[in-house]
Parts: C-alpha cells; structure tokens; sequence
C-alpha cells in the first residue's frame, strides 16, 4: 500500500459489480493487498467476498489510502503539530464522538471550544471531521483552523477533501478565491452557490455584485431572486444600477427584492418616489384642538407605479379592496424607520394608531412584508401588541430579537413548552455554536432531567429532546443528568436516553 490521492473513478471500478450483480462469474478482482486478506478469510461465498471487499477499499479510501504497485513513491510523513490533542486525553475521545455523529450544533461547539482552547483536532477525528465539511460548507469556517498540520497534510491525500487544503497552504499560494467562486459558480449546486455568493458579499460585495451582474441573463427566476435578496448584505448606492435594472425583471420575486433594497437606499431615485407617493397619504388633520395623523388610500393607480415593480392588479382571491391593495403595495416597499420619521410615533404607538385607522389590514401587512432585521422594536412592538393581529408571525418576529430578548415570550416554563409545541422556535433562535441563556438553560435542562414520563408519552418531546439538550448553556449542564431508563421502555426510548447521555457528556467534557 502506498498513501496516494485517490479519485471517484477508482472508486467506480469496484462499485460496478454491485449495479450488475455479483456470482462466482463475475467477481471483481480487488487489489493484491485486500484480495490477500479476503483469501485469508477463506470465504467461497462471491457475495460475502466482494461485500468485505468493498468494505475494505471503502475504508482504504476514507483514509486517503491508494492501493497502488509498491514502486509508487509514498507521501511525505505527516508534520509534527505540537497543537494536536494527544489521542488519550479525555477531550480526545469526546471529539471523536461528536464527529461521528450527525450533529451540525456539536460540530460547531466542537470546532468553537479547540479554538479557544489553541488546540487541533486529534488524529482519530480528522476524518470524520473533514467528512462533515465536505458535506456542510458553513462548518468550515469553524473547522478550517483546528485541523492543524496533520489535518491540512491529511486534506492533500485525498480529493474530497480538498477544500480544506484550499483553505490552508494552497490559498496562501496565489490562488485568487474569485476565480475559486467562479469555478463553484459554474459547477456547483445552487444551495453551494447560494452559501458562496453570500460569503463573496460579505467579504467583498463589488466583486459579488459583478459576479451576479455577469451571470443574471442564464439564471432562471427563483435563482436571480435568492441571490438578488443576498444583496442587502453590504447594501450600497454602488448597488443602485443594477438593482435599478432589476425593477423591470421577468420574475415578480426579483423585482420585489429590488425593490425592497432601493427602498432602503434613501438616496435612491426609487426611495424618493416612494416617499413622494406615500407622504401625501399620511397627513395631519385637527380635531377640534387635537391634531392627529390620518392615512388615506389612493384613489386611483398612478401609471409610474408600474416601473416601480407595484402590482396595480388586485388578485381576485385577495381579502383586501382595490384602494386597500394599493396602499398595502405602497406600504410594503417603505422602509419602517420613514414611519416613525415622519409621524414623530414609535413602532408601539404607530401600532395603536394604525388598530385605530380604517386601513389597518393594509397597514399590518405591508409593515409585516417590510420588517427587516435592523428592525427590532417593531418586531418586540408587533409581539407586545394587544389581539391576534401578529399572532401567526410570532416565531418570524422572535427571530428578529436576540436571545436575551426572546427570553420573555417564551413559554415561562418547560411544561407549557411541551404543550405548546414550540420547540424549533426556541431551538431555531441559536445558530450553531450559540446557547440559549443561561437561566432559560437552567428551566428547560431541569424540565428535561424530570422528563423520564414525558418522554415515554410525549413523541414531539421525545423527537426535540436532543436538539434541546444541544443548545443549553454549558453551565447548565453541570451535574445534568438524563432520566432513569425502566424496564419496559421501547428500544426508540431506550436510544433516545442514551443520546441524550451521550450528548450530556461529550459536551460536559468539551467545557471541563
């Protein structure tokens, strides 16, 4: 055996005899090194043979092992990297685990705690860690700086593994990540694409917009849409141009993203027609010797709404009137701040306001389709707003608060969680390798530690219990443990406790 990179051809050759069958006949002929092991096992049976067969070549493969005539040169010796855990240390065995598992969140921590902590990954673990980069591009960011030396010489070897090779020394060595994009652009998936072009925005949105700008023609529409709403990362006057262009768009979504960024482009000539069409509406008149604002629908349609990518043309099936529908289309480009500007309210008292006023389903719909994330009061005002107006959108208008802020219209304790079945709100509010905080920890950890009956009864509890225990603080961790296993528990219960176990202690080790 040598240590070679391998590539998915190689890999096909012994694979091909299982599409086909396998007998006696037609029994492929694996490499000297595994055939010997295989006569080894004196097995005469052609299925059992080539079964162990492939499984060896696949682990052959997995380890970036070519079997190859022993003249082939082997690699060099892999680095010393004073950083990497040794594989006894207690930590050691945890990421082992947790990189054997499914688990995005415990990748994350993982990755998140040995860079704290200055160290790389064990040599036990690199290949179950580079597997899961390979499968999910938004872990790499996180892994690319704890696989060390052994872990980047490991990446060479073999060919799915090479985005973490680009990552280490090979980017260093003149390669232009522009021309990477381009090369994933062409031959990506879109969810690739799409992870991508948001990276190239945030990194450097001029060469993102040229690379959308250069492509936009070959996109179909659902595409031109989710890259064109990427674009509100970095937003500029510089965007105006193509956003501009955009307006005019086959596809109804890309023009309405368009739309929605230049309306937040105060500067822009399309967020000064906005305000020049809206303002008009939004007037104050005297009551007696109280002045109060009023806001009146149009008319009639303004042939230039047209250009500005609104709809004139009431849907048949739409619950409002035809002055109400274009209110809402008025409504739903304008930026929430211009509303407070204008009115000299706050998001609270524009809501009460607007309960008051005639076109309030206008106005609740339109500022609901125009909430954005910079737009946190509106969202704890629309959650703090009396009746059922926002109820629907409750989990959408939590994900725009932080956590700390989340915290108070949760379910106050773990009992009316699991009745209302909220679990992937709160589990949702933590991206990986966040927690929830610490006390909400402490009520949902102890509820989970009394949940032996719960979970025996409960599915939904039994199904979100892992991910639960996954986003608790560390702290709330300390001492935890899973509820007692009993005799008559079904073997799904009986795997759930022990994830749970499991899960409890890598985690309890990551943070020791």
């Amino acid at each position: 055996m040598s240590g070679a990179g391998t590539d998915s051809g190689a890999a096909a050759e012994w694979i091909k005899p299982a599409l086909v069958g396998v007998d006696a006949a037609r029994s492929p002929a694996f490499p000297a090194p595994v055939a010997a092991l295989l006569d080894e096992a004196g097995d005469d049976d052609a299925l059992a043979r080539y079964a162990r067969g492939a499984a060896a070549m696949a682990a052959c493969r997995l380890a970036a092992v070519e079997l190859a005539p022993a003249a082939d040169e082997p690699p060099p010796a892999a680095p010393e990297d004073a950083r990497m855990l040794g594989e006894g240390e207690p930590l050691a065995a945890a990421l082992r685990t947790i990189f054997r598992s499914d688990s995005e969140r415990l990748h994350h921590e993982a990755c998140q705690r040995l860079a704290e902590l200055g160290r790389a990954l064990p040599a036990g673990a690199l290949a179950s860690a580079l597997d899961a980069g390979r499968q999910r591009a938004r872990l790499r960011t996180a892994l690319l700086p704890v696989l060390g030396e052994r872990g980047l010489w490991l990446a060479r070897l073999n060919p799915d593994w090479r985005y973490a090779d680009r990552g280490g020394a090979a980017a260093e060595e003149s390669a232009d990540p522009f021309a990477q994009a381009e090369q994933v652009w062409q031959e990506g998936s879109f969810e690739q694409r799409q992870t991508l072009f948001a990276q190239l925005r945030a990194a450097d949105p001029a060469r993102a917009r040229a690379l959308l700008q250069a492509q936009l023609g070959e996109l179909p529409a659902k595409e031109r849409a989710a890259f064109v709403a990427e674009l509100d990362a970095g937003l500029s006057l510089d965007d105006e141009p193509l956003l501009a262009g955009l307006l005019k768009d086959r596809g109804r979504e890309v023009r309405r993203f368009a739309a929605a960024l230049l309306a937040r482009l105060p500067q822009s000539a399309h967020a000064q027609r906005l305000r020049a069409w809206l303002a008009p509406r939004v007037t104050q008149e005297r009551a007696l010797l109280v002045k109060r604002w009023v806001v009146d629908a149009p008319q009639a349609a303004d042939p230039e709404w047209a250009s500005a990518a609104i709809d004139v043309a009431r849907p048949q099936n739409d619950a409002l009137g035809e002055r109400a529908w274009w209110l809402y289309q008025l409504v739903r480009q304008v930026p929430l701040r211009w509303w407070c500007e204008h009115t000299g309210m706050d998001a609270a008292a524009l809501l009460a306001w607007a309960a008051k006023s005639d076109w309030k389903e206008a106005l609740h719909r339109g500022w609901l389709e125009r909430i954005h994330r910079d737009d946190g009061d509106w969202a704890a005002a629309m959650l703090d707003a009396p009746g059922r107006a926002f109820h629907g959108h409750h989990a959408g208008l939590l994900g725009l608060l932080p956590p700390a802020q989340r915290v108070r219209h949760w379910p106050s304790s773990f009992e009316l969680l699991c009745r209302s079945g909220r679990f992937d709100e709160v589990v949702g509010s933590c991206a990986p390798g966040q927690w929830l905080p610490l006390e909400y920890s402490r009520l949902v950890g102890a509820g989970l530690e009394q949940a032996g009956e719960a979970l025996r009864q409960d599915w939904s509890l039994r199904q979100n219990a892992q991910s639960l225990l996954e986003v608790l603080h560390p702290q709330a961790l300390r001492g935890w443990r899973a509820p007692p296993r009993g005799p008559d528990d079904t073997s799904a219960l009986a795997d759930c406790l022990a994830g749970l176990e499991r899960t409890a202690h890598v985690r309890g080790l990551l943070h020791a």
